[in-house]
């Protein structure tokens, strides 16, 4: 009885044992599972973290300008020569030995009217004296008869004899209103005989060359004494003070430019201005260029035919564009630009000219963000982070 009082009591005290460890055992695996839960939660929070910091190392900053369209004055960039208003070739029409006391230096200045050359005329000159004194001899021969049958005509052939010398040209034949008096005058061959003096003179002004203008001599193909043929140039001419400047522009900027257009030149510390007067017609082969004209005003000094001057032309403003940096262009039409949700994009641009570092655009709308500089490996659709300066 005893024994068995023992044995039971023994399992009581084994069960409870067990019972202690295993609920020991049970409490420290919870609380490691806790900690390891808390732990791993951590973990992920942590690891999302720097996930989200890694993906924002990786949006790239990138320097915008907002598009406001507008109008924008053209200022093109030229450059070219003075011209002359007048710049001739005189060539001779006449055979002969160049005559007179004029050298033909290149500078010299010759006022309007006097002489530029002559070619020697003797020959012509005596044979036209010749036949004016038969001319004369026929008038007067004529004149009694003019007065017995045509009396009231009698006083203006009177005064045209008259006037007749061998110094100068035949004056102006007089007029016939009367048939009959006309048929006596031409059966007395007194009309054809003027007529062919008359031609006689004009070779005869073709001997002596005047300047048809104020102007300077800037060549000389020949000198007094040297022996000349009808079309053989003698000197180049061109107007005193009459100049204007010849610009050259690109095909892409003549739209822009009219007539009335402001210009503004600096040359060798000359600054002056002058304005549009007109364009060319044609573009250089070599070049893609085309002139442009533009007058001055004719007091400047020191401007002298076939200087080279540097000019700046402002033209009218180009409505709705907007300007923007060269560098901000790719493959020659392109732009980036960064849309609502601050992704990049590439756009196609009309470039409708060029000014210096810029570019006029008129295909983007207001408020659009365009990429002002250029970018090192964009990724079209890419997240970026747009700075306006």
């Amino acid at each position: 009885m005893k024994n068995k009082n023992i044995r039971k009591t023994l399992i009581i005290v084994v069960s409870s044992i067990i019972l202690l460890l295993f609920g020991l055992v049970s409490s420290i695996s919870y609380n490691a599972g806790m900690n390891y839960g808390e732990q791993n939660a951590e973990g992920i929070r942590t690891s999302k973290a720097k996930t989200g910091e890694t993906h924002k190392k990786h949006i790239k900053s990138v320097i915008v300008a907002k598009v406001v369209n507008s109008e924008i004055q053209n200022i093109i960039s030229s450059s070219g020569r003075v011209v002359s208003l007048n710049n001739i070739t005189i060539s001779s029409e006449v055979q002969g030995r160049l005559i007179g006391k004029n050298t033909f230096k290149k500078g010299t200045e010759i006022k309007k009217g006097a002489i530029i050359f002559s070619v020697k005329n003797t020959d012509l000159k005596l044979l036209i004296d010749s036949r004016k004194s038969r001319f004369m001899h026929l008038i007067s021969s004529n004149l009694a008869d003019i007065k017995l049958d045509y009396n009231s005509e009698y006083g203006k052939w009177e005064s045209f004899f008259s006037d007749i010398t061998l110094e100068r040209n035949l004056p102006e034949f007089p007029e016939m209103d009367n048939s009959k008096e006309k048929n006596f005058i031409i059966s007395r061959s007194i009309l054809s005989e003027y007529l062919s003096i008359k031609s006689d003179e004009e070779k005869l002004s073709k001997y002596t060359v005047v300047a048809p203008f104020n102007g300077i001599i800037t060549k000389s193909y020949t000198d007094v004494g040297g022996n000349v043929n009808p079309g053989n140039p003698v000197v180049d001419f061109i107007r005193k003070g009459g100049m204007e400047i010849e610009l050259t522009v690109n095909t892409s900027e003549i739209g822009f430019i009219n007539i009335g257009d402001d210009v503004s030149f600096k040359e060798n510390g000359i600054s002056f201005n002058g304005k549009i007067i007109r364009k060319g017609k044609f573009v250089n082969e070599k070049t893609q260029n085309i002139s442009v004209f533009t007058s001055i005003n004719t007091d400047i000094n020191n401007l002298y035919n076939g200087m080279y001057v540097n000019a700046i032309i402002t033209t009218k403003g180009t409505e709705n564009v907007f300007e923007i940096s060269r560098r901000a262009i790719f493959d020659k039409n392109k732009v980036y630009i960064v849309d609502s949700e601050n992704k990049l994009h590439s756009q196609k641009v009309n470039i409708i000219a060029f000014q210096g570092e810029k570019v006029m655009i008129d295909n983007l709308k207001n408020n659009t963000l365009i990429v002002s500089e250029p970018l090192v490996n964009p990724v079209i659709g890419s997240m970026v982070k747009p700075i306006t300066k």
